[in-house]
């Protein structure tokens, strides 16, 4: 049986069969995947532990039928910060579901790889402040739509391609409207230079900034609304974000 090497960060995990598990992670060198791992329902398994959601892992694998086997793991990066704090898991939870939504199985893109990868690491940090974490998550589905080929016009006019102070955000049209166009989408939303500004340097601050990215996404990415955003709410719905300017 061949076998293959990866590194990758765990998506998610579901039980199959008696003692199984299948695991969905997201490959540096494959993109999305799943793959079964044999045992790791059982309490004496060794390989249950690393392969524990949001962790940053190397993977031994070998070809199979269905699902490739999970033959050895390696964990890079645990991640305990992030995966003991309720605030921290529900901004990671956020991001791994938008990463199984939007990617297709077995279709590579690196840059996916590293924009989650530097989210996870922010998450880590032992000095974020609480009120971080929603711009986390935000100017994360804000980057990874960007990545992903869903990039909007937020330069000029998506009507009549002149540049204006005034402008609506038309999630329909994927982009911009000037104030002469506003009537072509009566659900364009009226944003400030402000916001329009986060948008177009993706650093989604702002609360207004952040209902916009989600009202986009649900637009764009059709019938994958987010389910961790109910979670996410709940456990963030005191906080107010002031900065984030992470990688991607």
């Amino acid at each position: 049986m061949a076998t293959y090497k990866t590194r990758a960060i765990i998506l998610s995990s579901y039980p199959y069969r008696e003692h199984d598990r299948i695991v969905s992670f997201y490959s540096e060198d494959y993109g999305r995947m799943e793959a079964r791992a044999r045992g790791t329902r059982k309490i004496e398994s060794k390989l249950a532990g690393n392969i524990e959601q949001f962790i940053e892992t190397d993977l031994l694998l070998a070809a199979g039928r269905r699902w490739d086997i999970l033959a050895g793991s390696r964990a890079i990066n645990n991640r305990p910060i992030l995966r003991s704090d309720m605030n921290l898991l529900s901004s990671a939870s956020v991001c791994v579901e938008a990463v199984k939504h939007i990617s297709k199985p077995l279709s590579k893109d690196k840059r996916i790889f590293l924009l989650l990868r530097d989210a996870m690491d922010i998450l880590e940090r032992k000095d974020l402040p609480k009120e971080h974490t929603r711009a986390v998550a935000g100017t994360f589905l804000w980057k990874l739509l960007h990545t992903s080929g869903f990039a909007p016009e937020l330069e000029n006019c998506i009507n009549c391609r002149i540049k204006s102070q005034k402008v609506m955000f038309s999630a329909e049209g994927g982009g911009i409207l000037c104030d002469s166009c506003q009537n072509r989408d009566i659900f364009a939303i009226n944003i400030d230079n402000k916001e329009l500004n986060e948008l177009r340097e993706s650093r989604i601050i702002s609360q207004k900034s952040f209902d916009l990215v989600i009202q986009y996404w649900n637009r764009i990415v059709d019938h994958a609304e987010l389910k961790s955003l109910e979670f996410f709410n709940v456990i963030n719905q005191n906080t107010f974000p002031l900065l984030y300017s992470g990688g991607g």
